[in-house]
């Protein structure tokens, strides 16, 4: 996994092509053929300095890859501190829209739809409840006649955790197989509740996730930086 800070400091793009130009690099390394690269950018600056602006640069790139790639943005939001996971939510449901709205049948007859449900069903069974939770726009891809059973109200807090930590982990997994390169962009994380943090180390950190990956985020220095 690479690792990237980017400090930024000026209002628009102006100036500012060597940023720009490191971002591009990211995206290229995991792009290679053969390779399967996690990438983790932090962009830093003080509030209108083009911090969305810069991240937002990959967003054509990555959207015009002819095997499918994907760019999607959660927003963490000032006054929304106390919804854990909201941005991470927010990402995941512009994916499944995605998703569905690129529902074309293919050659055999099946939907890209199907084989995602397929997936997650065969690996999270009754955890994909859990994970409807979370993004609640995944129901309009779990359509199966059998729906999964939902999980205990009885379980405990810890291992509901762990099996949403492993949901999480085996979502990502299966959306980074179908797109191709995947970027997960989440903006203002010095909003960002403790357990969404947590989320998106385990999800760059994933060491079972042989797809590519890129996670940005993106803060406010003044706000975070000490």
């Amino acid at each position: 996994m690479t690792i990237n800070k980017l400090r930024f400091h000026l209002v628009h793009l102006l100036g500012r092509d060597e940023e720009v130009k490191n971002l591009s690099a990211c995206l290229e390394r995991m792009m290679q053929p053969g390779r399967q690269t996690k990438e983790l950018v932090m962009i830093s600056g003080y509030s209108g300095t083009g911090k969305t602006t810069l991240a937002s640069t990959l967003q054509t790139k990555v959207n015009s890859v002819k095997e499918g790639g994907a760019f999607v943005t959660g927003k963490f939001d000032q006054f929304r501190s106390g919804e854990p996971l909201s941005a991470i939510s927010q990402a995941f449901g512009e994916l499944c829209h995605k998703i569905l709205s690129s529902n074309a049948n293919k050659k055999d007859g099946s939907s890209l739809c199907d084989e995602i449900e397929e997936a997650l069903l065969s690996e999270l069974q009754n955890e994909v409840s859990l994970l409807i939770t979370i993004i609640p726009d995944l129901a309009e891809i779990i359509t199966s006649k059998n729906p999964p059973t939902k999980t205990s109200n009885k379980t405990t807090s810890g291992a509901r955790q762990t099996g949403m930590n492993y949901a999480l982990r085996v979502f990502t997994r299966v959306m980074s197989s179908y797109f191709s390169p995947l970027v997960l962009f989440f903006d203002d994380l010095q909003w960002a509740d403790v357990l969404s943090l947590e989320i998106i180390e385990l999800l760059i950190l994933d060491s079972q996730n042989k797809n590519s990956l890129m996670i940005i985020g993106s803060y406010r220095s003044n706000e975070v930086d000490r």
